[in-house]
């Protein structure tokens, strides 16, 4: 996260290089840098992660959804790297697109491999004290909490530095009501849970019980990117279509970290998503309004497995306005398993936490 603090800043100065400085950071990385003599351990930057055919990319269960969708390899990478050559727009609408893709996009795209790793060399039962299995499900951690986001929970140590998912669920968690007594996002709370659970089941080998953790922590980090879409949707209905607000850029990013998964599940939703969260010249953004890309999400809530106490209701707009009463959560059903057609081959792999704690 700091690298992405870095560039975040960065891009903030004119640059006659299309920001060449900030593409240093996004290719090779600078916080990460460490010695691997001393570590055995591979640095990672944040455009290493976005190789989805990577040795951890391919194992995320959803590996396929995001290659479907988007119809090539390193799509993030792409849309990345055009946006820091694109100067012709607006520097401040641009420089919010690239920090959300990394936020959003590329970092829970690559959690998503980790818990894959994890899960796979459960199953595998072989003992390998260099490469455990826990060893991916703490850099997951490690990634999901990030390293600026305090050490207390509480109101009193909110802070707006951190750039991970679990600030994301705090900030949505104010907006849409979904804190805990302890004003902590209700997401987190059971995130630290499954955390915890994890740990122990991947400790004795559960790992029967391990696939259940997996399944539903994959699916609850979700729910913070659908809320965020939501609320850029609440956000956005009012501007033109010739806007340069940065909540346009940040909208979009929100809705592409989500918009694979919402198409494999109902494609109707996922068109819904996309015609009023994706930019188009000349076309008024969210013009079916915010409460249509609510129902749109409501729509896939069932398959990923939490329910409306954890997405809650912002300015208005809520996810279960269509809720009947059918939809039980994760607690009640253990949620569904990963798709058919994720990744069932795996392979090894060198290391991966040393570059994550530092990015």
């Amino acid at each position: 996260d700091l690298d992405i603090l870095a560039i975040d800043q960065l891009l903030k100065f004119p640059s006659a290089t299309k920001n060449e400085m900030a593409q240093i950071y996004f290719k090779y990385g600078k916080a990460a840098e460490i010695d691997d003599n001393d570590f055995g351990y591979t640095q990672l930057s944040i455009e290493d992660m976005t190789d989805v055919s990577s040795e951890v990319g391919q194992w995320s269960p959803y590996h396929s959804a995001y290659e479907g969708y988007f119809r090539q390899d390193k799509a993030t990478d792409v849309a990345v790297m055009e946006a820091f050559k694109d100067t012709s727009g607006d520097a401040k609408q641009r420089r919010a697109f690239i920090v959300a893709l990394m936020r959003f996009n590329i970092i829970p795209q690559y959690m998503m491999g980790l818990i894959g790793v994890s899960m796979q060399h459960c199953m595998e039962d072989k003992v390998n004290l260099d490469d455990p299995p826990a060893f991916y499900w703490d850099a997951f951690a490690a990634l999901y909490i990030g390293s600026l986001e305090g050490h207390t929970e509480g109101e009193e140590s909110f802070n707006d530095d951190g750039l991970f998912l679990w600030n994301l669920a705090n900030n949505r968690a104010r907006q849409f009501r979904t804190e805990n007594d302890n004003f902590l996002a209700k997401v987190n709370e059971e995130m630290l849970d499954l955390l915890f659970a994890g740990q122990s089941e991947l400790e004795r080998k559960d790992c029967v019980n391990f696939e259940k953790t997996a399944t539903r922590a994959i699916h609850l980090m979700l729910v913070p990117l659908i809320q965020s879409t939501i609320w850029y949707a609440i956000t956005n209905e009012k501007l033109r279509a010739d806007s340069t607000e940065e909540s346009l850029a940040i909208g979009e990013a929100a809705a592409f970290s989500v918009l694979p998964i919402v198409s494999i599940y109902d494609k109707q939703a996922a068109a819904v998503i996309e015609r009023n969260m994706v930019r188009s010249k000349d076309i008024k953004p969210v013009s079916e309004g915010p409460q249509a890309v609510a129902n749109a999400f409501f729509k896939i809530l069932d398959d990923i497995g939490w329910g409306c106490e954890y997405v809650g209701a912002a300015e208005g707009i809520d996810a279960c306005e269509q809720f009947d009463g059918t939809i039980v959560g994760l607690k009640n059903t253990g949620s569904k398993r990963f798709l058919s057609g994720a990744a069932t081959v795996f392979v090894g792999l060198a290391s991966v936490v040393w570059g994550i704690l530092s990015l």
